[in-house]
């Protein structure tokens, strides 16, 4: 099995934290990898390679549900007895290879001497090392991780390895044990340290978006599919705006519970987008890019002055500016939908001339922004204008 190295973020807070004794290089799971330091290849596959084990016996329809390319590369993480290397050499063909990555060269040599025997050419064995997968950047279409994923005693340093050894777009496919309070057996209650939640947000958190999963495949694993995004800007949690550039390593990430009241009065063209939603939207992307949740932040927004047409329904905005539809509507649902509170300043409508009944439906308004900011502010929002 694979076992990752540690990680080693030296940040300006972080070096705090080694001031006050807290070692950063900790693994999150001393020990789980010692049965795999020299391991017996024989005994190993009789555990690995049977019915009883559900991603064995389900191994040709998790296979068919990779979607594996003729001509790709794949790496097989945690390649261990080689089950899903030889299964994968098939579909990649003679134009494609199969990297098989594990810590133990016991089961790389296994791997090696299987793969002669069976004449599979388009196999390698990789030997990572404690801080690296070793695969080489730019290069992998897709990496498969199954029941190892929780062997990873340093995740963070392991998959950014492995989002750099990615092509864009490549897409890593993760399956592991269900691990639910009350449901999930003793044994995997003990020996997996996390479920499925906690590991999503780390794996996002090194760059990666999710893209889908199969919840009726597996009964004691999940399936989920992430992906290496092709462009460097992403926007995982309100799709389509407000795009970032993930930065797992900066300094500064984002932190829950924080709150923030955004005061729009910034004009636009009538087809344009308010760059104050467009800020909100890069704001919850941001934490989406770090394994947060759009409900680990509080976010308001309340518009007035020349923004106040910008929460106009279609049909009063296409009467006003000639325009088909309001460009920031779509973009409104899709942050109210996150969680976002969006207002209006009741008096800027009045200013403006714009009766109530021209308020596209769902957007409260408030009696003033005035209120509204000193208000939000007197709760602990941080204050941010975009004018």
């Amino acid at each position: 099995m694979f076992r990752p190295l540690a990680i080693v973020f030296v940040t300006a807070c972080q070096l705090c934290f080694f001031a006050a004794g807290f070692a950063q290089d900790k693994s999150v799971k001393p020990g789980i990898n010692d049965s795999f330091r020299d391991p017996n290849v024989s005994q190993f596959t009789e555990r690995f390679e049977i019915e009883s084990r559900e991603v064995f016996a389900l191994r040709d329809q998790i296979v068919q549900y990779c979607e594996i390319k003729p001509g790709s590369t794949v790496a097989d993480i945690g390649a261990g007895t080689g089950l899903f290397t030889r299964l994968f050499s098939k579909l990649v063909g003679d134009q494609g290879r199969v990297v098989a990555v594990d810590i133990s060269d016991n089961f790389l040599e296994h791997i090696r001497t299987t793969s002669r025997e069976l004449g599979l050419k388009n196999i390698e064995t990789l030997l990572c090392k404690d801080d690296s997968t070793e695969l080489q950047p730019g290069t992998i279409d897709t990496a498969f991780i199954c029941d190892t994923y929780h062997h990873f005693e340093y995740p963070q340093k392991t998959m950014a390895s492995l989002f750099a050894a990615m092509k864009p777009g490549g897409r890593v496919i993760l399956i592991d044990f269900r691990r639910v309070e009350g449901v999930s057996s003793e044994w995997t209650m003990g020996h997996v340290r996390a479920g499925q939640e906690v590991f999503e947000a780390e794996i996002t958190k090194s760059g990666f978006v999710k893209v889908k999963e199969n919840p009726d495949l597996l009964k004691e694993n999940y399936l989920v599919v992430f992906q290496k995004p092709e462009s460097k800007l992403v926007t995982p949690t309100i799709a389509g705006f407000g795009a970032i550039l993930p930065r797992p390593t900066a300094i500064e990430q984002p932190r829950a519970g924080a709150k923030v009241v955004f005061d729009a009065t910034a004009d636009a063209k009538p087809d344009t987008i308010n760059k104050g939603l467009d800020r909100v939207a890069r704001l919850l992307n941001l934490y989406g890019s770090s394994g947060l949740a759009a409900t680990d932040v509080k976010v308001a927004i309340v518009f007035h002055g020349e923004a106040t047409k910008s929460i106009l329904s279609h049909e009063a905005y296409e009467q006003r500016f000639g325009q088909k539809e309001n460009p920031n509507l779509e973009l409104i649902r899709k942050l109210q939908e996150a969680g976002v509170e969006v207002m209006v300043c009741g008096q800027a409508l009045n200013y403006k001339g714009f009766p109530d009944a021209e308020v596209a439906q769902g957007i409260p308004v408030a009696a003033s922004a005035l209120t509204v900011l000193m208000n939000k502010q007197a709760d602990g929002h941080a204050y941010i204008p975009m004018h």
